[in-house]
């Protein structure tokens, strides 16, 4: 449920997530918080479940590199569709589209 991510106690987080946090503190940066949509869902959550019912790998791309950066999402290497994305103050993914939003436009894609 949108919203729901924020506080997610650190045994219920992926090791991934546990990773960033000791390397931010280890080299003194800001604190992490995993890439999330633009209504705070955490993106793995939404994605890990598209993946298994759709039997398929999504993917957050840079197709330009250099600031401002244009960001697609694919799907087994396909491009479904572009995504805006912006840095929070402490520097961590927001993509600007609401986590419902996105799984509406994953499914529309994939059924083309």
């Amino acid at each position: 449920m949108p919203g729901d991510d924020v506080d997610v106690p650190p045994d219920e987080r992926p090791s991934w997530w546990t990773e960033n946090e000791r390397l931010r503190e280890e080299m003194d940066l800001p604190p992490y918080e995993p890439s999330r949509f633009a209504d705070g869902t955490y993106t793995y959550r939404v994605v890990e479940r598209l993946e298994a019912e759709h039997d398929c790998t999504l993917r957050f791309v840079a197709l330009n590199p250099h600031y401002p950066d244009d960001w697609a999402v694919r799907a087994d290497g396909e491009r479904l569709f572009g995504i805006g994305r912006r840095r929070d103050e402490h520097g961590n993914t927001v993509y600007e589209m609401r986590s419902e939003e996105f799984e509406r436009a994953v499914e529309e894609a994939l059924e083309e």
